[in-house]
């Protein structure tokens, strides 16, 4: 892992950018990047740590904006999904489960693409689920965006507030997925260098992606976002089925 660490460098820039700018993303495609050099169970809790540290300086400004009895809900969900996706992460085998992270950020990505929208979005039930299947999908596999992505497309809050509102879910689920990975003891010294290394830059993209945000936000969050999340899980995919095959 030494020899592959600054090849992750450009990869956490690029998903930092993304992530300042719309409000999700860094984790979809940072995953995607890092299963090429780093095992899930290494890359998932390297990823979720520097998406907290480094959406600090945005909770101030999303918490004014934000939907906040909308994000209630979806954190209560995410404390239930949790335990369930840290199960898979440590269950599942890694060649299958870097497989299976790919397809599921792909079809989340098209189902997203073609405008398949959920009704009944205001129902607490519909929340709560949406909530748990993140909070599963954020500790299994750093793949809890594009469920929440899909609600908020959904639903009838403004851009602004659809980002402000993801800010505060992801900082507040991923912040407890992270400690549940700590708790079970996955976390060793390795991925707390890799976390040291990768801040700086993480940060300082992110920070420009709030920047642009802030001088030109967009009409819509999926239309520059979803096709890079989507060429991110067919190289993906591409690379884990030849690593099935050999």
């Amino acid at each position: 892992m030494s020899e592959s660490i600054w090849n992750l460098v450009p990869i956490v820039i690029a998903a930092g950018l993304l992530r300042g700018y719309s409000g999700f993303g860094f984790a979809a495609v940072a995953i995607v990047g890092f299963n090429f050099f780093a095992p899930p169970q290494q890359g998932v809790p390297v990823i979720l740590g520097l998406d907290v540290l480094c959406s600090v300086g945005l909770w101030q400004q999303a918490r004014r904006q934000a939907d906040i009895p909308t994000f209630k809900t979806l954190a209560l969900g995410a404390l239930i999904g949790i335990p369930v996706g840290l199960a898979l992460l440590i269950f599942i085998p890694e060649t299958l489960l870097k497989l299976l992270i790919c397809i599921a950020i792909l079809l989340f990505t098209l189902a997203l693409m073609f405008d398949l929208r959920v009704n009944n979005t205001d129902t607490f039930k519909s929340k709560l689920s949406f909530g748990l299947a993140s909070g599963a999908g954020t500790a299994g596999a750093s793949v809890g965006g594009p469920m929440i992505l899909s609600y908020m497309l959904s639903s009838s809050l403004s851009s602004v507030t659809q980002r402000a509102t993801m800010i505060l879910f992801f900082m507040v689920s991923e912040s407890l997925a992270f400690m549940a990975i700590l708790i079970s003891g996955l976390i060793d010294l390795e991925i707390v260098r890799l976390l040291f290394i990768l801040l700086l830059p993480t940060m300082l993209s992110v920070r420009a992606g709030q920047w642009l945000f802030n001088r030109k936000p967009p009409k819509s969050l999926k239309h520059f976002a979803l096709p890079i999340m989507g060429l991110a899980a067919l190289l993906g995919i591409s690379a884990s089925i030849g690593a099935l095959m050999h």
